[in-house]
This record gives structure tokens, C-alpha cells and sequence, in this order.
């Protein structure tokens, strides 16, 4: 893999294509090479059109012991959330994390505000589960292509709980530092969420 693909995170390029330091033909390449399916590369792409606040990302490359160590961390990471396990969830984010979610219009910082999230949407979906797609593991991020099923039973930002089931897919990308996750970014559509859950 080229170095250049290493050192920069997919939350970085995004923030690159939203200031227009980076083509989008570019990106849609670099993303493409990294082994991104063509739907996640589209969820990617599409929520590169909003806007995002930056993070201070450590950019080192890994070797292929620390990328799987990264996969290990995220297996984890995605048992905590299947059990609704809040306090481990918790522990596995930086004090000063960022987590970007289209449904909200502001980063989240931190440990209250990323769990107040969490909890939402914990709450929001009582039988919800993620079946992973496609995983790979680049530098010091994972990215992950997912398909969410559930249904609708809480309230989510701006969508009153509906009853009715949904199926969103999209990519998570998640960046680590020192073991922990310094920045969290979800691409998908909201707008298909919406209209499912209206």
C-alpha cells in the first residue's frame, strides 16, 4: 500500500473534498484502492458533501501486526454494542474523542456527548444489529461497510420513533490511537433513512 494511503485517514480526505484541497475523482480512487466496495465508496462520497469539523489525527503508518490488532479492537468494540455493554463502550473512546453522524449537526466530543448517542440509538432501535460487508483495516483506521436492520421503536434526531423496520447501509471508519478511538465517522444516507422511518 502506498504511504501516502496510510498517513492520511477517509475522515481526513473528507475534510480535504469539503475544503477543496482534494479532487473528488481523487478521492473516489484513493477510497477505490484501499479496497472499498462501490456502495461504500457512494455512502462515503455522498456525505462528503456536508460539512465536518476536523480532528487532530496522529499519522503514522502501521505495520500488519498493528492493523490486526485494530480489527481485534474493533471486534470488540462491536460485541460491546451487540450486548449494550455502555460502560466498556465507553472506555474504548478517548477522553476528547469526535464521532461525525449525519444525524446530528455538530460533532460529538467526548465521553457524554458520544454516549448520549449511543444511548439514543440503543434506545431508538430495540432489535437493531449491524452485519459487517466488508472490513479492512489501513494505517492506524478501520473501515467498515455495514448493513443496519431493526425497527424503529425510539426516537432518533428528528425522526419520531415510527414502528416501522428499516435497512440502512454504510461505512464507519474508525481511527485509534494508542488503543483508543480518537475519531469516528458514519457515511450513509439520512435521506433514506427518513424515508423508510416516515
Amino acid at each position: 500500500m502506498p504511504e501516502e494511503q496510510a498517513q492520511t485517514s477517509i475522515p481526513e480526505m473528507v475534510d480535504d473534498v469539503r475544503a477543496g484541497k482534494m479532487p473528488r475523482r481523487n478521492f473516489i480512487k484513493k477510497l477505490t484502492t484501499m479496497g472499498i466496495s462501490a456502495a461504500g465508496v457512494g455512502a462515503i462520497v455522498a456525505t462528503a458533501a456536508g460539512p465536518s469539523a476536523s480532528a487532530l489525527i496522529s499519522h503514522t503508518h502501521m505495520n500488519n501486526h498493528t492493523e490486526k490488532k485494530h480489527i481485534e479492537l474493533h471486534n470488540q468494540h462491536l460485541i460491546h454494542q451487540g450486548n449494550r455493554n455502555t460502560g466498556a463502550l465507553q472506555n474504548d473512546y478517548s477522553e476528547h474523542a469526535v464521532v461525525e453522524d449525519s444525524l446530528y449537526r455538530e460533532p460529538l466530543v467526548g465521553h457524554a456527548a458520544i454516549m448520549s448517542r449511543k444511548n439514543v440509538i440503543m434506545q431508538a432501535t430495540s432489535d437493531g444489529n449491524i452485519t459487517l460487508k466488508n472490513r479492512i483495516a489501513h494505517g492506524n483506521q478501520v473501515v467498515a461497510e455495514w448493513v443496519a436492520r431493526g425497527t424503529h421503536t425510539g426516537d432518533l434526531p428528528g425522526l419520531p420513533a415510527s414502528g416501522r423496520p428499516f435497512e440502512l447501509h454504510g461505512v464507519t471508519v474508525v481511527v485509534r490511537h494508542e488503543g483508543k478511538i480518537v475519531r469516528e465517522a458514519l457515511y450513509y444516507s439520512v435521506d433514506e433513512l427518513r424515508r423508510q422511518l416516515s
